[in-house]
């Protein structure tokens, strides 16, 4: 049966995302992976996660990448001398260290351009939301307040406060991360019948925090919750 799985975020925890997708979801060409986002920033191990997603697109799996706030400030970076310093009081110097840029030798927008033209191309392509029968995904969340939360690009990447729109999802779930919370708190939402949103952060990049330090996966279709712990 295809399956519809959704990965929260990963932030450079490439030896993890790999067991929990070949270990432990054991992904086929048939499932749509959808990613929430936060790939970069933090972790050991960024050009390692790229690298990973890359291939799954080139060996034909259907793979949905969803921008999160780290590649939105990757991407604005390239604007402004703000946003450069910004993403660097983000985690920034972790990405482009990790793809080989020295960070000290003139920082600034030009040194983001210095990043090799398929991770380039690749965050310039993703998306802030997918939508899939039954569900809406997104990064962080939708901002209930609006008509159409399709329209608020920045909640989608920024918003930390839960909030469900009930006249636009008609009874869609929404699934998103962002936030980190325990992982014992995310398998709580799921087996409650009446949740209609699920935060799939479980912090993967932070194992020293009560709860945290996994990257968890969700089955749309059966509801099966996996995890796996930060083994980088």
């Amino acid at each position: 049966m295809d399956r519809r799985i959704v990965v929260g975020d990963i932030h450079g925890c490439a030896s993890t995302f790999r067991r929990l997708i070949e270990d432990q979801v054991k992904l086929q060409p048939s499932d749509t992976l959808f990613l929430c986002g936060d790939y970069i920033d933090r972790g050991p191990a960024i050009k390692a996660v790229l690298d990973y997603i890359l291939w799954l697109q080139q060996a034909s799996y259907q793979v949905v990448p969803l921008i999160g706030n780290h590649e939105y400030l990757l991407l604005k970076a390239m604007e402004s001398v703000e946003y450069f310093k910004l993403w660097m009081l983000n985690s920034g110097y972790t990405t482009l260290n990790d793809l080989g840029i020295n960070v000290d030798q003139k920082p600034g927008p030009a040194t983001v351009y210095r990043i090799p033209a398929q991770y380039l191309n690749f965050f310039g392509q993703l998306r802030y939301y997918a939508e899939t029968p039954g569900f809406f995904i997104t990064h962080a969340c939708f901002e209930g307040r609006t008509e159409n939360p399709l329209d608020d690009l920045s909640s989608m990447i920024w918003k930390r406060q839960e909030s469900y729109h009930e006249a636009f999802l008609q009874g869609r779930r929404l699934i998103h991360g962002h936030t980190p919370v325990p992982r014992e708190e995310i398998r709580r939402r799921i087996d409650d019948p009446s949740s209609l949103i699920y935060n799939l952060d479980a912090g993967c990049v932070y194992p020293n925090y009560p709860g945290l330090g996994y990257l968890a996966a969700l089955d749309l279709d059966s509801m099966d919750f996996f995890t796996e712990k930060n083994c980088e």
